[in-house]
């Protein structure tokens, strides 16, 4: 199956290369279906293991380059810069290709494990705080309030922020960080990326793929 899916493969990203030679260069679609295409052989490698798990890692890091190819090819096909015929040919072979892996590599539902809660982390021993007494001010006053409400805003962001990636999740499956961040705006990339592995963790959502391949769905 696997030399079936690399010779299967190397004739697609063939094909997209053929299709896409008559883009202009200063097109970046042009660009972006060629680098799209080099995920896409370099994810049907993954399958060669005897691993189910990381089988179906790769089967779902293949489907979502694949369904990229597809919209990338749509586009084209509606502006006219690729004819629809060629379009439609190469959608038709890709969706051939994953419907084939789906049947011979049926996806499992994998054990989250064993799921971290914050009580793991909690210890009877409190840190000492530090706080300059401002004048008029008790400085008992300032220690009890102000860092408990630092802490309960802390912790509303980061419930706000999971809260929101399950929504997203709840509409779309197979997202990447790229996605959650163009929607959730008022933290950066890596705080995304720290909430999402949380969620991981509790056993609330699942991660198919590595690195950059990385989807996410509700478990």
């Amino acid at each position: 199956m696997e030399k079936y899916l690399a010779v299967k493969s190397e004739k697609i990203v063939s094909a997209l290369y053929l299709v896409t030679g008559i883009i202009k260069d200063d097109d970046s679609i042009k660009w972006k279906i060629r680098e799209e295409s080099m995920s896409f052989i370099s994810t049907a490698t993954l399958f060669n293991t005897t691993s189910p798990i990381e089988k179906d890692h790769a089967l779902a890091a293949f489907e979502a380059s694949s369904n990229a190819l597809i919209s990338f090819l749509n586009i084209c096909s509606v502006s006219g810069l690729v004819s629809k015929m060629n379009s439609s040919i190469i959608v038709h072979e890709l969706e051939t290709l994953v419907a084939f892996l789906h049947k011979n590599i049926p996806r499992e539902v994998h054990s989250a494990g064993y799921i971290l809660s914050d009580s793991f982390f909690a210890t009877d021993v409190q840190p000492a705080l530090s706080i300059p007494t401002i004048k008029g001010q008790n400085s008992f006053e300032r220690t009890e309030k102000e860092p408990k409400n630092k802490t309960l805003l802390i912790k509303d962001k980061k419930n706000n922020r999971q809260e929101n990636i399950i929504s997203l999740l709840k509409k779309d499956s197979n997202l990447t960080i790229k996605d959650f961040t163009k929607v959730i705006k008022d933290c950066s990339e890596k705080t995304i990326q720290r909430e999402l592995i949380s969620l991981v963790e509790k056993g609330l959502i699942k991660r198919v793929g590595e690195r950059r391949w990385s989807t996410y769905s509700l478990v």
